[in-house]
């Protein structure tokens, strides 16, 4: 009989350890089950962030690549001069050769010239130049009218006008001034300065 209960006492042992096996299997393995398919979720929603961002990458650089010019796009042409340190800008249709044309093409065939905007509607040329601008002006007196000088480059004076608009009857100020040679910049201060005289 003492060997009959040594029996069911190792059977039962050995049950109540498979129990308990089974018991600490079930709770961690559902903790870490949980935990595990988070980290995988988690990793493939991060998988899925990053290869979204790199499908948007991939679509705004060959757009902008392949951004081509409109047949309605404005060109402006700034000129910037060294000599007087003024920039003038000068705006055209865009050529019919540029239609069509992403900025690499551009920039080969306007290798003299910088590009710094370049969209479908607008592109915008740069360029520096060794001189002055010629929106470089003096009014003199010339054989008792007032007339109007370009200045070169080379600060040489060249008749561009005589406006008809006699010395005789302006003040002795304006004649004083008008012997010195009124310096002035652009056309639109030149026609009011002439404006004045009238």
């Amino acid at each position: 009989m003492q060997k009959w209960m040594y029996i069911i006492g190792v059977f039962i042992v050995i049950l109540v350890a498979i129990l308990v096996g089974y018991y600490l299997f079930e709770n961690t393995g559902s903790k870490e089950e949980p935990r595990s398919q988070t980290e995988v979720r988690n990793m493939v929603q991060e998988q899925n962030i990053v290869q979204e961002m790199d499908i948007v990458n991939e679509i705004s650089v060959s757009s902008m690549e392949s951004e081509k010019i409109s047949p309605n796009a404005t060109m402006i042409l700034k000129k910037y001069y060294e000599e007087c340190d003024h920039t003038i800008k000068e705006y055209a249709k865009i050529p019919e050769e540029y239609v069509n044309k992403t900025k690499d093409e551009l920039e080969k065939l306007q290798e003299d010239w910088d590009i710094e905007e370049f969209s479908s509607n607008e592109v915008v040329f740069n360029k520096k130049i060794n001189g002055t601008c010629g929106e470089h002006f003096v009014i003199r007196e010339k054989d008792g009218i007032i007339a109007v000088y370009q200045i070169k480059d080379n600060n040489e004076e060249v008749l561009k006008e005589e406006t008809g608009i006699a010395v005789e009857y302006l003040t002795e100020t304006d004649k004083l001034r008008l012997e010195e040679g009124i310096r002035i910049c652009g056309e639109e201060e030149l026609n009011s300065t002439l404006e004045d005289y009238e």
